[in-house]
């Protein structure tokens, strides 16, 4: 009978014990939430980028899929031919050229959008506000060549290299409008040719920019 009394003892005791330990171990240590994980109340966000102060217009403010037409002429950097087929895009212009331009430094592309504009093409430029502050911009050569020039300030960067030429041709990609971009970075450019559907939607893409942004002024230091 004493026998039986001291093994139940000694089972409780340990049992004891072992709830002891494990409640200490707990203790010390946080269990790890299940599930989503929220972020670390010290993670730096990223600002965001100021709001455009007009709408994106509908048909553009969500993906589009359309049915490719026409022809594409690619080239790739360094030294592909990039600058050259963006000349050749703009002088085959009949109508107008609508060009939006995060960097513009390339003196081959600036004097063929001069010249289309002496041969009565219809341009219009549209240029990130960094060429706003740059002390002889692409901005300034424009307007004393007397093409309009917009500035859009409502973002970080306004980063599109885009011409639209007659409502038909695109010329697009990664490249901009530089010497850089042909002779030392790696690029792409694309020149789309007679996509009219795909067209129409970068127009309504440079329309809501054009719209948005202010006309360029220069200082009295340009």
């Amino acid at each position: 009978m004493k026998k039986r009394i001291w093994l139940q003892a000694s089972a409780l005791a340990l049992a004891i014990l072992l709830i002891l330990a494990v409640w200490g171990c707990s203790s010390g240590q946080q269990a790890k939430p299940t599930g989503i994980e929220r972020p670390e109340t010290n993670t730096v966000s990223t600002p965001h980028a100021k709001a455009s102060n007009s709408p994106m217009p509908a048909a553009i403010k969500k993906p589009n899929t359309i049915k490719a037409a026409g022809t594409i002429e690619v080239a790739f950097s360094p030294n592909g031919g990039g600058t050259g087929i963006i000349v050749k895009a703009i002088g085959e212009a009949k109508r107008s050229i609508r060009v939006q331009a995060y960097s513009f430094t390339s003196t081959d592309i600036a004097k063929a959008l001069v010249e289309a504009g002496k041969r009565g093409v219809e341009v219009r430029i549209v240029l990130d506000k960094s060429q706003e502050t740059e002390k002889y911009s692409s901005a300034t050569f424009f307007v004393n060549a007397g093409l309009p020039v917009r500035i859009d300030s409502d973002f970080a960067i306004a980063h599109s290299k885009v011409m639209i030429i007659d409502e038909e041709n695109v010329v697009t990609g990664s490249f901009n409008f530089t010497r850089a971009a042909e002779d030392k970075n790696g690029e792409n450019v694309l020149v789309i040719r007679g996509d009219k559907e795909l067209a129409e939607l970068y127009l309504q893409n440079w329309q809501w920019r054009w719209e948005a942004s202010e006309s360029y002024k220069r200082t009295s230091s340009q």
